[in-house]
């Protein structure tokens, strides 16, 4: 059920969208600002390499668990009240974090950090949606915002390496709270969304099958190198995982409204966005996590030092993000996708040759400039495309899709990369301590790994992408009646010549249905 609400004039575009991305900022940089911090709080806590993964673990795995939650509520209850929540739950959550006393918890309120960000994500794409209404405007500010997240991504190991050096480990919690602020006070010049709430049931089997999913997963991929991958518990913990992604299936298919609605994943270019969003965060988030064990452990550099070498990926996500952008409304969403997963490949090869006791640090650091541009290149187009697969009014549905394949991304890069790293090490350094040495070399193989995935992860994308959106696309659910017409009355009189040639360049952002084409702008000599 769909509640018509009267159109708001939206008078100051550029708040809202300064709003947006800077809660997107603020949820991203808390997590690259702590891996900087790990090693310090490993020290300070007494905690072994599973247990620093969890504390980087829980806020993703929380956050990915409920994103899908807090956009069917931003589609429900309107974005601008869901996102408010958010902002106001994930800075208080930062103020525990940095008061906390002990491990257990660190780990609660990082996960109430996490559904805090669950709660902003999808909400502030619903408004951008709102308040950008032409499609050229929109496709911009979604790219700012895409690009955001991985400009905060890249620039937080920075700012957490002086933060660490200067106050402690505790201190990149503190840096949340302005930013919070900041936010919440911005939203006073943020209207709400004038796009048509959709009235969906919420779907609780679903939002705990898909949570247990996460979570079981997760869990057996970050114990692996601890209890051994085929130890009883982690044999488990993958059945486990099994049958919870089964029972997600039987649910959604039965649901009347699914909080995870599998027939939009007949959509090749949604597949491609989502493939894409989760290849990029796991190759960021899985690299950030070793590289500042390897950095701080092996190669003796400190927090402000491990963290002024995450420049070189700040300045090539900037870049990056910027040309994307250009080429994303001249060219579509395949070849930006297609140039990301190059240098996101690329940089993993460089680092599975480079890492090394004793390899020049200028290698390594332009292997991190090469990550970056494939993170500035992967955000726009990924997030472009999800949206505009689905109608306008389920635009927060669409951002929780994509975000929680970040999220996934995020939970499996930490957790696989340091279990294969922390896996191929010990079985090198066999009885005796890990050295040093065992260690990169686990490091080369775990990156070698991900290089081979993302070879697969090209061909698949590359397959999706190219296919012109839309034409074989089931429909979807949940579409209102008005939309399933409108596409009828496409299918029968055929697409205009507008439509075939936005479909030839790859252009998601089709004309705003039920609006006649014929004055929209007006032709030279009328």
């Amino acid at each position: 059920m769909i509640t018509q609400e009267a159109t708001q004039t939206v008078r100051y575009p550029r708040t809202a969208l300064l709003a947006c991305c800077s809660s997107l900022f603020l949820s991203s940089l808390d997590t690259s600002a702590l891996v900087v911090a790990l090693p310090s709080l490993q020290a300070d806590l007494g905690l072994d390499v599973a247990g620093l993964q969890w504390v980087v673990v829980a806020n993703a795995l929380a956050r990915g668990s409920t994103l899908f939650l807090g956009g069917a509520l931003a589609d429900r209850y309107g974005p601008r009240r869901i996102f408010r929540i958010g902002v106001v739950l994930f800075g208080a959550a930062s103020l525990l974090c940095f008061v906390s006393s002990g491990f257990a918890e660190l780990i609660v309120w990082r996960v109430l950090q996490g559904v805090g960000g669950s709660l902003m994500t999808p909400a502030s794409i619903s408004l951008l949606t709102g308040v950008f209404q032409d499609s050229v405007a929109r496709s911009r500010a979604l790219g700012s915002w895409s690009a955001t997240a991985g400009v905060s991504t890249a620039v937080g190991p920075v700012i957490g390496g002086m933060l660490v050096a200067a106050v402690g480990w505790r201190s990149v919690f503190l840096i949340c709270l302005p930013f919070a602020a900041l936010v919440t006070a911005g939203l006073r010049w943020v209207p709400e969304s004038p796009v048509p709430r959709v009235r969906r049931r919420i779907d609780p089997a679903g939002h705990v099958s898909i949570a247990v999913t996460l979570f079981c997963l997760t869990f057996a991929l970050s114990g692996g190198a601890r209890t051994g991958w085929l130890s009883a518990t982690t044999i488990t913990a993958l059945i486990m995982a099994a049958v919870a992604m089964a029972i997600v299936v039987r649910v959604e298919r039965r649901a009347v409204d699914p909080v995870l609605d599998l027939s939009v994943f007949g959509r090749p270019q949604l597949r491609g966005a989502v493939l894409t969003a989760g290849f990029a965060y796991f190759c960021l988030t899985g690299m950030n996590f070793v590289n500042t064990l390897y950095l701080q452990r092996v190669r003796g550099f400190s927090p402000w030092e491990a963290g002024l070498m995450g420049l070189p990926l700040t300045a090539g996500t900037l870049v990056a993000a910027t040309v994307c952008g250009r080429l994303l409304g001249r060219y579509g969403a395949r070849k930006p996708v297609l140039l990301a997963y190059f240098f996101l490949i690329t940089a993993m090869v460089s680092l599975a040759i480079t890492a090394s006791t004793t390899a020049p640090i200028g290698w390594v650091l332009a292997a991190f400039a090469l990550l970056g541009i494939g993170m500035g290149m992967a955000n726009p187009p990924s997030t472009s495309s999800a949206v505009a697969a689905l109608p306008r009014e389920r635009s927060g549905s669409a951002s929780a899709i994509t975000s929680t394949a970040r999220q996934v991304g995020m939970n499996l890069g930490t957790a696989t990369l340091g279990a294969v790293t922390v896996s191929v090490a010990g079985l090198l350094a066999g009885p005796g301590p890990v050295s040093a040495r065992d260690f990169t070399s686990g490091m080369r193989i775990a990156y070698a790994a991900t290089a081979v995935l993302g070879v697969l992860a090209l061909l698949a994308a590359n397959r999706w992408f190219a296919t012109p959106p839309n034409t074989t696309a089931p429909e979807v659910g949940n579409t209102p009646r008005k939309e399933r017409s409108d596409d009828n009355r496409r299918q029968h009189q055929g697409a205009p010549a507008e439509d075939h040639e936005r479909a030839h360049r790859g252009d998601l952002h089709a004309p705003l249905s039920g609006r006649a084409r014929e004055g929209l702008l007006p032709r030279r000599g009328r």
